[in-house]
């Protein structure tokens, strides 16, 4: 129908983010489209090690890959040059700890995903 929604989560990590964690953060429903994703996360290393990807349970870096916002807090975005994509089926939109934290771990991740 082209209108465009935008879907949040928050997640609050109160125990230490490990390898391979992966947090579903927004629904996806089968028929929309993602044209953007935004993070932003507080410092969740003590350290500068931690490395997380974005995406979806099919390619777990599709958005975002290598996003090293949680090594001392901000915001990423989509990589510019991602088309949108259209989701046939339900999924979700994940952030995957790629890297662990040296120390740390703990701290609020915010998502925003556009939709149409």
């Amino acid at each position: 129908s082209g209108i465009m929604g935008v879907r949040y989560s928050k997640f609050e990590a109160s125990t230490a983010l490990v390898l391979n964690d992966v947090i579903q953060m927004v629904d996806v429903f089968a028929g929309e489209t993602v044209h953007k994703a935004v993070i932003k996360t507080d410092d969740l290393d003590t350290g500068t090690t931690i490395v997380l990807d974005v995406g979806d349970g099919t390619t777990a870096d599709y958005y975002i890959d290598g996003s090293t916002v949680g090594q001392a807090g901000g915001t990423d975005e989509i990589d510019a040059n991602i088309a949108p994509k259209e989701y046939s089926s339900d999924d979700t939109i994940d952030i995957l700890v790629e890297v662990a934290p040296t120390g740390g771990g703990t701290g609020t991740i915010e998502m925003w995903v556009h939709v149409s």
